[in-house]
């Protein structure tokens, strides 16, 4: 009998980390990928104890993806622009993201 094992997706080796700031303006926190660069995994964390984040995904726009105080959300295969606008100025922002 022999076996054979497909693997449809790449292993990640590392994650690039950043500690960035949101504030009460729609501000980049992340350029959009550089081809041939391929994020597989894109983490966002709001490290405020008591503002919210809401994370646009896209070039344009005023309004995103709500993340709470101390939440996160994971984004598989993007490779756009991420923009963000907090509740209160100075907000800490966490991103992590692997490529391939």
């Amino acid at each position: 009998m022999s076996s054979n094992i497909s693997i449809s997706s790449p292993f990640l080796r590392a994650f690039t980390h950043a500690d960035v700031t949101a504030g009460v303006a729609a501000a980049e926190l992340l350029a959009a990928a550089v081809t041939p660069e391929r994020r597989i995994v894109v983490i966002i964390q709001n490290k405020s104890t008591s503002a919210s984040v809401q994370v646009i995904l896209a070039a344009t726009g005023s309004v995103g993806i709500y993340v709470p105080p101390l939440g996160n959300i994971s984004i598989d295969n993007y490779n756009g622009a991420i923009r963000a606008i907090a509740s209160a100025a100075a907000t800490p922002v966490h991103i992590a993201y692997a490529v391939a």
